[in-house]
């Protein structure tokens, strides 16, 4: 099976491999559905692209986790149309309320933060700005440069609050959250305001204030969500 050439959209093509398999009947609801290692080996690939396309349709809901294992629980008519995108339908249908979920757990990750930081946690995330910082300065650095100093800061808060199930969570998330932000982040919203925003929360995490910490995560993801929606 020919690949695309950016690995990042491996599971692109597993997700329409399912589509076809639906829309002709191959897949209906009760069949189980091939293995990670089945689809890695059919595709090519490693399993993350495998893993990544399997929760996205488990997330839709057209496959679930049975005892049989991974079968087929929904054919939506919605999604026979050919041109139906699973991974769009995500972003659609969950972007919101993944991003009530990052700030119900990323105010509480600041919170904790401020009371348990070390100091090697205050230098990454001043790492992670000082990145920022100069890919806003230098757009020649490329677009994704300001996102994943972004990202990075805020999975260095939630380091930072040395709650291992916290932790977790917060990973699974990041996970979906990645495969969605192609359709919704650009450098645009990777602002000076941003920047400003991470700014005021280190400080706050730093300085030990752990109420005023939770309240800027809060008011930053806000922002953030709101721009997603415009």
């Amino acid at each position: 099976m020919e690949r695309k050439t950016s690995s990042n959209k491996y599971y692109e093509i597993i997700l329409d491999w399912f589509k076809v398999q639906i829309m002709a009947g191959e897949l209906k609801e009760g069949d189980s559905i091939p293995s990670e290692r089945e689809l890695a080996t059919q595709f090519g690939v490693s399993r993350v692209p495998v893993r990544e396309a399997l929760r996205i349709l488990e997330y839709i809901g057209i496959i679930a986790n049975t005892a049989d294992g991974l079968t087929v629980q929904r054919v939506d008519i919605q999604l026979l149309n050919p041109k139906a995108n699973f991974a769009t339908e995500i972003t659609l249908e969950t972007i919101d309320n993944l991003f009530e979920v990052r700030i119900f757990l990323e105010s509480a990750a600041a919170y904790y933060a401020a009371k348990r930081r070390t100091d090697n946690d205050i230098r990454l995330m001043q790492e992670s700005i000082q990145e920022m910082a100069a890919a806003i300065d230098d757009p020649g650095r490329g677009e994704e440069a300001a996102i994943k100093a972004s990202h990075d800061f805020h999975l260095h808060v939630i380091n930072a609050a040395k709650n291992p199930v916290l932790n977790n969570i917060y990973q699974n998330l990041y996970d979906l959250l990645e495969i969605s932000k192609q359709y919704t982040l650009d450098v645009k919203h990777i602002s000076d305001s941003t920047l400003m925003d991470h700014e005021a929360i280190l400080y706050k995490i730093e300085s030990g204030n752990a109420e005023e910490a939770s309240k800027y995560m809060r008011f930053h993801l806000s922002r953030a969500m709101k721009k997603l929606e415009h």
